[in-house]
């Protein structure tokens, strides 16, 4: 480019800044945007301009689409296939199957289920009931066992299990348990690269295994769409140090139950969508919406179950958002959101990284101090409803008949983070 040339663009850069920033002063706008929670600051001209190439790392697929999925946590064989059967019916394609018990009987579980068309994920931390899998399994077409070494008792011995087996496995690195314990972006992030990279050096010369990421979905909508970008990017960086294949990893988008509430369904579905939106615009492979209710005492009913299903069935068919690909990038807003998450994520990682075990209690230690800054930052902006959360701290359903929620197990000595829960003064 010419210096003439150069210097006419750089004017007009001038000359748009100066608009934009005139048209703010008139208004009631922030110039500047500052999230506590997330600890993320951006100015008004990182809005404006951005000087680095784009952030996200997009496989070689043709479209956006992503897979429907669904989990079953797996108690009664018979009722499950009837579940299962009636999910799939309702626009599912993709099932997690997961059970407290050491043997199943397959057959029964996936009486009339066509393989072909869907796929199936086996969930366990259970050597036998691993060893029940392998025994019934027979090369079934769209069927794999996922390990999270974060959760079974000996990692190590699960490795000479994957060495051995004639099953289908992919390693998870689960970042959505800590996402429900109010983990804010760039620390779910820093903790699913790291179980990633722990995973890779547990497997040694094994790797020629898959990943799949399972990411929380958070209700900041832009922040959720520059996570998700900037864990393409950390994801790719993390397998190409080791020489493992760059498209060996797939990205879960999971919607839990932090800001859903047990009094107001409306809304609930409302959060679903947007959160459902971002993380499709930001590239995921996989989308799994919770029933708003299934954590509840008396579990999800049949409408909410549908319901969940229905807003990604609206968002790929109806709405077609499975056509367009990484629809944010080039906007230097969102360019320079995913970079700040994605090196502030990795400033983290190198922390977890510097502890010489995969799990320690020094590890769980400083995850749990840095998590808790978090959930007490959510607690104080929710009292004092600096954040207004319809239903709950605002606008208040005062349901007689209202679901309580049930007891749930901590995730590294964390309790799961419930703005429901929380008790206004």
């Amino acid at each position: 480019m010419s210096s003439s040339k150069a210097k006419n663009t750089s004017d007009r850069e001038f000359v748009w800044k100066e608009k934009v920033l005139g048209e703010l002063n008139k208004g009631d706008v922030s110039h500047n945007f500052h999230n506590k929670i997330e600890d993320v600051f951006i100015t008004i001209e990182d809005g404006l301009s951005h000087s680095s190439v784009e952030v996200s790392s997009w496989n070689t697929a043709a479209s956006n689409d992503w897979k429907i999925s669904a989990d079953f946590d797996v108690l009664d064989e018979k009722k499950s296939n009837q579940s299962i059967l009636e999910t799939l019916l309702n626009g599912a394609d993709t099932i997690y199957v997961s059970s407290s018990k050491s043997s199943l009987d397959w057959d029964v579980l996936f009486k009339e289920i066509e393989f072909q068309y869907i796929q199936i994920y086996i969930s366990t931390t259970d050597q036998k009931l691993f060893a029940s899998f392998e025994s019934w399994y027979k090369h079934q077409e769209n069927i794999t066992v996922l390990i999270n070494f974060m959760s079974v008792n000996d990692p190590k011995e699960f490795i000479h299990t994957i060495a051995s087996s004639k099953v289908p496995i992919k390693i998870v690195a689960d970042g959505f348990s800590l996402q429900q314990c109010g983990a804010n972006a760039k620390q779910e992030l820093a903790f699913i690269i790291n179980n990633l990279h722990e995973s890779i050096l547990l497997l040694g010369e094994h790797k020629n295994i898959g990943f799949q990421l399972h990411v929380g979905i958070g209700s900041n909508f832009m922040i959720e769409i520059a996570k998700f970008r900037a864990l393409k990017s950390l994801a790719n960086t993390v397998l190409h140090a080791y020489d493992v294949p760059t498209n060996s990893f797939e990205i879960v988008g999971i919607i839990g139950w932090t800001n859903k509430s047990l009094k107001d369904s409306t809304t609930n579905q409302l959060r679903q969508t947007t959160e459902a939106l971002s993380a499709v615009i930001g590239g995921v492979d996989y989308l799994q919406i919770h029933p708003f209710d299934s954590q509840s005492n008396n579990g999800s009913t049949s409408f909410s179950q549908r319901m969940a299903l229905n807003i990604s069935s609206i968002l790929k068919e109806e709405s077609y958002l499975k056509l367009v690909k990484d629809a944010y990038r080039g906007s230097h807003y969102v360019e320079n959101l995913t970079e700040k998450i994605g090196d502030d994520a990795w400033k983290i990682f190198n922390q977890l990284a510097s502890f010489n075990e995969f799990i320690s209690s020094e590890k769980i230690d400083f995850i749990a101090v840095m998590v808790r800054e978090t959930t007490k930052l959510r607690h104080e902006e929710f009292i004092e409803k600096e954040r207004k959360m319809i239903g709950m701290n605002v606008f208040q359903d005062l349901d007689p008949n209202a679901k309580e929620w049930k007891e749930e197990k901590t995730f590294l000595g964390l309790n799961k983070f419930r703005y429901d829960k929380i008790e206004m003064r």
